[in-house]
């Protein structure tokens, strides 16, 4: 379960708070849409998520992790139950599309039998096999984001966050990126869509939350 209990944050020279006094439980497994214009919180909300950024007031809890408590030592370990997209896919150029999603295998000190056991099973589900030895600059948006979000999964998180993840795909690339996020939920992890592409999520099952003004839940 996620709780947000009251949340404030201020942005260090900032009159006007991105999210203020804002409150929402997310239960395990729920497939949300985090909707709302530019600049209401949606990006703050998943770094808040991350704990990459602290709040102002209020209590965030993850995963029976109370957020403001986590020390440097406990932080990597807590962010191992989380897997992320990102709208600027961050994939290391020069490697295969398998190299990408192993060296989050690697991260967490796991075999090259293991390794390759779960990424090919990863990448079967996903629909890239056909990638596995392309190179991320021979690839297109949609398939960057397909292998963006085997490595976010490979390391088997509770937690799924993406940020704006369609906004440098087309539409027909956003429907079908969404179409696979539909599918992790169905596999019981919790997905949690920050964007503003309510087009790509059409026909979906999916709670939303929307950020209004000053990042109040409409």
């Amino acid at each position: 379960m996620i709780q947000f209990i009251h949340v404030t944050k201020y942005y260090d020279g900032e009159k006007e708070p991105v999210l203020k006094d804002f409150s929402a439980v997310i239960g395990d497994g729920e497939f949300i849409l985090l909707t709302g214009e530019s600049g209401v919180g949606k990006s703050s909300f998943i770094r808040l998520l991350l704990g990459e950024i602290p709040v102002t007031s209020g209590e965030i809890f993850v995963l029976d992790h109370r957020l403001s408590t986590l020390s440097d030592r406990q932080r990597p370990f807590y962010r191992r139950k989380l897997g992320v997209v990102f709208q600027d896919f961050r994939l290391i150029p020069g490697q295969t599309v398998y190299q990408n999603v192993e060296l989050a295998r690697r991260i967490v000190g796991s075999t090259r039998k293991e390794n390759r056991r779960v990424i090919t099973s990863l990448f079967v589900l996903l629909g890239i096999s056909h990638l596995h030895n392309r190179y991320p600059e021979e690839l297109s948006g949609g398939e960057k984001q397909k292998v963006c979000l085997a490595r976010a999964l490979v390391n088997y998180p509770a937690v799924l966050l993406a940020d704006e993840p369609t906004g440098n795909l087309s539409p027909a690339e956003s429907r079908e990126l969404f179409r696979l996020f539909e599918l992790v939920h169905r596999q019981g992890i919790t997905v949690i869509v920050a964007t503003h592409d309510r087009e790509g999520a059409a026909g979906l099952a999916y709670r939303e939350i929307a950020l209004g003004d000053a990042g109040a839940e409409a």
